[in-house]
């Protein structure tokens, strides 16, 4: 399957992804709206009318929606243009003129294209959701002080859920796509640097981002801020299956799609558990730092 295939793939997932969002937010609406008319119930706020796992602590409204509206579709615009770009004689022509670039500085460029982007989308939601509306950030995104023996024991908890997860995910996605055993050109190309380069720095670099810089913010991005608002106006299910779909194909890995998404739904299971962010957040961390040393030592870079 080439890449441009893989792409087409995942630009599909993600136009789905946001029609869905689109329908089912506007569904939900519908019925909501219905409801109250048939039964003439005056409720100030949608969040009387169900049932709540995690309770905000502030009050969720249209403006918080439409930021991560915004959100999505910035997203949904990034693969996009990876999938158009893919598929231009232009992007072919720039491929192979790259063939003699130090693959080392391409690597690195990436990973720290992809966290600033993610840095400023994180920023973008801070001011918005927060600072610029008065709001405090622990209760915007969740940020509740729990004891460290519980968010430990309630994280290992959550790590061997998360593996089988992970597991039953690599099944399935070999099943569909017909892979069979993982092979180098199957690999998240983060994972080919890793086990193929052997610039030192270039491998700090991966395992910051891995184990410290993408659980903290692709974690208050998800679970924290996308997972409560799009469930405030719909039903933590949805939200739940949304936002963890959105996690799954942002990370542009066809064959680790599914395994991604069930992690996703593991994470945001735990953090409705656990009722706090760093829940998820070190289970990422955890997952993602395992995974990491665990490459490392098989290819002997350490």
């Amino acid at each position: 399957m080439t890449e441009t295939l893989k792409l087409k793939i995942l630009f599909e997932i993600s136009t789905l992804c946001l029609v869905g969002t689109i329908i089912g937010l506007a569904v939900f609406w519908f019925l909501n709206w219905n409801y109250r008319r048939k039964h003439q119930v005056h409720c100030p706020s949608l969040e009387d009318d169900k049932p709540i796992l995690i309770k905000p602590s502030m009050k969720i409204d249209g403006f918080d929606l439409m930021v991560v509206m915004g959100i999505i579709l910035f997203f949904y615009a990034n693969q996009v243009l990876a999938y158009f770009a893919s598929s231009t004689e232009l992007n072919q022509h720039v491929v192979k003129n790259s063939e003699n670039t130090d693959p080392s500085s391409i690597g690195l460029v990436d990973i720290l294209l992809s966290n600033i982007i993610f840095l400023i989308v994180g920023a973008v939601i801070f001011a918005l959701a927060s600072f610029s509306r008065g709001r405090k950030p622990k209760h915007v995104f969740g940020l509740r002080k729990r004891s460290q023996k519980y968010i430990i024991i309630i994280t290992m908890a959550g790590m061997f859920v998360a593996y089988i997860a992970v597991f039953i995910g690599s099944i399935i996605s070999s099943f569909l796509l017909s892979t069979g055993e993982p092979k180098k050109e199957n690999l998240q190309e983060i994972v080919q640097t890793l086990m193929t380069n052997d610039d030192i720095s270039l491998k700090i670099a991966i395992a910051l981002s891995a184990i410290i810089f993408a659980p903290l913010i692709e974690e208050v991005i998800f679970r924290g801020y996308l997972y409560p608002v799009i469930k405030r106006f719909s039903h933590p299910i949805f939200s739940c299956v949304i936002t963890s779909l959105l996690f799954a194909v942002i990370h542009s890995n066809l064959e680790g799609l599914m395994p991604l998404f069930l992690l996703a739904i593991v994470l945001t299971i735990f953090y409705e558990i656990s009722k706090s962010i760093w829940v998820p957040i070190l289970m990422h961390a955890c997952f993602n730092g395992v995974n990491t040393i665990s490459i490392l030592i098989l290819t002997n870079a350490l």
